[in-house]
């Protein structure tokens, strides 16, 4: 019998309303959620105990900003590192996606998002704690299926 342990989603998101729509969202959906509504908040988290599998996380936040969430994240340990998703309300996303994968975050999502684009997101990248071993073979995946579902976002993939 497989272990199926529910996935920690932690939500950095100064916005209440943002905050509890993506609870509400994730809950829905069979995942834990742990809320955070600052990075400083949302650090501690993932310096302390509890699992994350995956890190919903805005841009715009008080104090240090979603930029300066991922730095720091990016000097933890590796095993404290879980996937990122970015998902904020910037007119330049498309700037910024580069920098934004760049510090790891694997998805960048716009406000308003659309929430099964946002389920799949964290379906795909959310760390896989019941089956560890086979999250490295899963993983080469992930890009293609990216790449194949880009098609209505920032420039066409095809040229024809």
């Amino acid at each position: 019998m497989e272990d199926t342990q529910k996935q920690n989603i932690l939500v950095v998101e100064d916005n209440e309303n943002t905050r509890r729509l993506l609870e509400t969202i994730l809950r829905s959906a069979g995942y834990e959620v742990i809320l955070a509504p600052d990075a400083e908040e949302g650090l501690r988290i993932l310096q302390g105990e509890a699992p994350v599998d995956l890190v919903l996380l805005d841009l715009f936040l008080p104090g240090a900003d979603g930029i300066q969430f991922l730095r720091s994240r990016a000097e933890m340990d590796p095993d404290g590192q879980p996937p990122v998703i970015v998902v904020s309300a910037t007119e330049d996303m498309d700037t910024l996606r580069p920098q934004l994968r760049e510090l790891g975050a694997m998805l960048a999502l716009r406000k308003p998002f659309d929430v099964q684009e946002l389920l799949n997101g964290v379906s795909r990248y959310a760390t896989k704690r019941t089956a560890k071993a086979a999250a490295p073979a899963a993983a080469p995946a992930a890009p293609a299926a990216k790449a194949a579902r880009t098609k209505t976002k920032g420039k066409s993939a095809t040229k024809s």
